[in-house]
C-alpha cells in the first residue's frame, strides 16, 4: 500500500490510544509524536477510553481489538452508539488478530483497521485517508484545514503541470 505524499499537520489532530499493554501505548504515542501531533492521550481499558472520549473528544481514537477487561469491539460499539457524544469520532484498530474479528469491528464501526506491529508509513496512510475524507458531516477543524490545503497543493501541481505542458508543447 502507497501512502499519500501530502504532508499532514498533525500538530492540530488530537488522539486517543486505547491498549491494555503501556508498551503498545508508547510505540503509537511515539510515532504520532514523530508526526508533530501535540495531543496524545491514552487509555489502559474501555472505561477510561469512554471517560477520556468525553473529556478530551479526540479528533481520532486507535484501540486495540483484544484485552483482558473487555474487547474492542464492545468499545467501538460503545463509542459509535447512538447517544454517544464520541460517535462521530474516527477509530482505527490496531491488533495482532485479525482473522474472523475483523468483520465484526467492521460492523462494530471501525473505519480502519492495522496490524500490530504497526509500520509508521501504515498508521500515516490510515490517518490520512480519515483526514483528507470529504464525507464526514461534522469533521473537526483541523480535518479541515489538512482538507483545504490539501486542495490548494493539488491545484499548485495542476497548474505546474499545465505550465510544464505547455512549455514542452511550445
Amino acid at each position: 500500500m502507497s501512502g499519500p505524499t501530502f504532508p499532514l499537520d498533525f500538530s492540530a489532530i488530537s488522539f486517543l490510544i486505547v491498549d491494555d499493554q503501556p508498551f503498545s501505548r508508547r510505540i503509537v504515542r511515539s510515532i504520532l509524536h514523530g508526526f508533530g501531533s501535540r495531543e496524545v492521550h491514552e487509555a489502559a481499558n474501555d472505561g477510561e477510553a469512554i471517560e477520556l472520549a468525553r473529556a478530551v473528544a479526540p479528533n481520532i481514537i486507535i484501540t486495540d481489538l483484544v484485552m483482558p477487561a473487555s474487547s474492542g469491539i464492545k468499545l467501538i460499539r460503545m463509542l459509535k452508539a447512538r447517544e454517544s457524544p464520541a460517535g462521530q469520532i474516527p477509530v482505527i484498530v490496531l491488533s495482532g488478530y485479525l482473522t474472523k474479528t475483523t468483520a465484526l469491528t467492521i460492523a462494530a464501526g471501525a473505519d480502519a483497521l492495522l496490524v500490530k506491529p504497526v509500520s509508521p508509513k501504515a498508521l500515516y496512510a490510515h490517518v490520512a485517508r480519515i483526514v483528507l475524507r470529504a464525507d464526514r458531516p461534522h469533521a473537526p477543524n483541523s480535518f479541515v484545514q489538512n482538507q483545504q490545503l490539501h486542495m490548494q497543493l493539488q491545484r499548485k501541481k495542476a497548474g505546474d503541470k499545465k505550465a510544464e505542458d505547455m512549455i514542452l508543447v511550445g
